[in-house]
């Protein structure tokens, strides 16, 4: 418990301005995506507040359609979490390797989503007032 307190206090201040930033932005954009605000198209890691919003529903169906990696993201951390405050473990290399072969398969399931999917069904839909398309209106209006 210790080790959790001492990270709380570390980082507490970070992720407040990182909730911030998002409620910021989801606010005048819609969302917090950074690649969705900037060009409209999805990133891989959309549909990650669905899913993990659906999983609290306990509709699973829903939550792997939004995020097909889910699953693989919630064992990473809760193994992490295991590893790191309840059975401390030195071999911080295997959870790099992990958070790497989850990476690469997200990136995957998003281009697979990608090319079936979109931009028919959600989160692989596209986003018609991003920023390009409103520099775009701006530079055609002069």
């Amino acid at each position: 418990m210790k080790l959790l307190k001492q990270d709380i206090k570390n980082y507490w201040f970070g992720l407040f301005i990182a909730v911030m930033v998002c409620v910021i932005l989801d606010r005048i954009f819609g969302t917090c995506c950074p690649l969705r605000i900037v060009t409209g198209y999805p990133c891989p890691a959309c549909g990650t507040t669905r899913s993990f919003e659906a999983l609290l529903r306990f509709d699973f169906k829903t939550a792997l359609w939004y995020q097909p990696v889910m699953p693989l993201i919630i064992a990473y951390c809760l193994f992490f979490s295991y590893r790191r405050y309840i059975k401390p473990d030195e071999r911080i290399k295997l959870f790099g390797g992990a958070m790497a072969a989850i990476i690469i398969i997200g990136i995957l399931a998003y281009f697979y989503r990608m090319y079936r999917y979109f931009p028919e069904r959600p989160p692989l839909e596209y986003t018609q007032n991003n920023i390009i398309n409103q520099l775009r209106r701006v530079c055609h209006g002069i």
